[in-house]
């Protein structure tokens, strides 16, 4: 590799393969490939920018969709990173003189699945046993399947819904080993008092809420908890992989550092007041037993039973005020049955259970619904995005430590360089890496970073 810099890539080979299996050399006419992955979607996805100057693939192919495209690429320290992936779209075809330029869409092989395949089998078993299952089974994936051990069973008929929308449903209910809580059993939680409401409120404690993602490694399908956590904690989460700067020495280029840096977005009260972060109230009704329960969940009691990237040991005092008060009260019909379909009901109640001990299918409405919500909205509470030199070994679901400087006045610079309430460790949510394929083949890697909460894991947090 001529000329190599911090965004050196090299394209070694593409191919695209017709319907028939017959394999077309793609490398000449391919000039981009954008890389697409999140924790917020099930599949990655990519577009390969094409310039066809003589070859008239789209037309000798023909291209028509479902066409495999393998690409491999090589980076500046000579790692090589395949990828395989499928057509499902052609876009922005246009001429000029002899060339034809268009987008070739790709995605997943088990994207394409997941839209014909329906599921009708009854499911049973842990959430992490049924994930694997479908993506197995279902979805005929051959590619690693990534899972966290959960806590309880849960069985139910799918009634021919989409694999995807079964993991997801699933993924919101799937409470992880780790969950400091008190097995979902009501009858041992204490009351909280009035609220406002028709009665007395039980506390809802313990964490729950999977995630379930595409990276390059495999499919994945972890707690919330597992990537908030830096593994000094419980929950088992893996160290940052990489450390970035914010203002390298340009006297000494490297890979890590970052080229442009800005906050899309911090601390959103009201949205989070309104999505019942802080606090929220879940009113039940059992129509399989008769029985109306309330449940109130705090953020604040809640803080420390669950994983975190920053250093903040509690949340400030504004967020601890807005947790006295439910912002948000949701009404819910619980039917066990609906996740148990046994002669016995599938609550870990006694009381449901006519004075017998509790099972090991839980309501998830009663326990868990608050606090699933509250941290899925929490987990975004800072949202960073970095653009870097391409740097394809990185993942979503991957940490990384950021260290921004110190924007005080100088004086305060010379004490302290760094900025400890913004730099620190974050999670990769989202990333793409764009790829350019000419003469001088470059490649740029853009993040989206989140966390819950500020401060550097090594320094005490200011917040009060």
């Amino acid at each position: 590799m001529a000329n190599k810099n911090a965004k050196s890539i090299e394209l070694k080979e593409c191919f695209l393969y017709d319907v028939d299996g017959e394999k077309y050399d793609f490398s000449k006419a391919a000039v981009g490939f954008a890389y697409y992955e999140s924790i917020f979607s099930p599949f990655v996805t990519a577009i390969v920018n094409v310039a066809d100057s003589g070859g008239n693939f789209i037309a000798r192919i023909p291209i028509q969709g479902g066409e495999k495209v393998t690409l491999k690429v090589q980076d500046v320290e000579e790692n090589q990173y395949d990828y395989e992936m499928f057509i499902w779209k052609i876009y922005n075809r246009s001429f000029n003189k002899n060339i034809q330029s268009y987008n070739l869409a790709l995605i997943s092989k088990e994207a394409l699945y997941n839209e014909g395949v329906r599921l009708t089998e009854r499911l049973r078993g842990t959430p992490d046993t049924i994930v694997d299952k479908i993506l197995k089974e279902y979805l005929k994936t051959e590619k690693e399947v990534m899972t966290e051990r959960a806590k309880y069973q849960v069985q139910f008929f799918p009634n021919g819904k989409k694999a995807h929308h079964i993991i997801q449903s699933i993924s919101q209910k799937a409470v992880p080993q780790s969950s400091k809580s008190t097995e979902g059993d009501t009858s041992k939680t204490s009351t909280s008092g009035k609220t406002g409401l028709s009665g007395d409120t039980k506390k809802s404690s313990g964490t729950a809420g999977f995630l379930f993602f595409e990276n390059y490694a495999g499919f994945n399908f972890n707690s919330i908890d597992y990537y908030f956590s830096t593994g000094e904690d419980d929950f088992r989460g893996e160290k940052e992989i990489a450390t970035y700067e914010v203002k390298p020495n340009l006297d000494n280029p490297s890979r890590f550092v970052v080229e442009q840096y800005h906050f899309t977005n911090e601390i959103d009260i009201l949205n989070q007041m309104r999505s019942g972060t802080y606090a929220s109230q879940v009113v039940t009704y059992n129509w399989s037993t008769g029985f109306y329960e309330e449940f109130r969940y705090n953020l604040d009691e809640n803080f420390t039973a669950m994983a975190h990237l920053g250093s903040q040991e509690k949340l400030g005092a504004t967020q601890k005020d807005l947790s006295i008060n439910p912002s948000r009260v949701l009404t819910v019909l619980v039917d066990h049955e609906t996740w148990h379909s046994e002669e016995t009901p599938g609550s870990p109640d006694e009381r449901d259970n006519g004075g017998e001990s509790g099972s090991n299918y839980p309501d998830y409405q009663k326990h868990w619904l608050a606090q699933s919500i509250a941290r899925r909205y929490f987990m975004e509470n800072q949202k960073l995005e970095l653009e870097i030199p391409g740097n394809m070994e990185l993942k979503v679901g991957d940490k990384i430590k950021v260290l921004i400087p110190n924007m005080s006045a100088e004086v305060e610079r010379e004490k302290e360089k760094l900025d400890r309430e913004n730099s620190g460790t974050y999670l990769i949510s989202a990333l793409s890496h764009n790829n350019v394929f000419l003469n001088s083949s470059t490649c740029t890697t853009k993040l989206e970073l989140i966390r819950d909460i500020y401060g550097m894991k090594d320094y005490s947090s200011n917040v009060k």
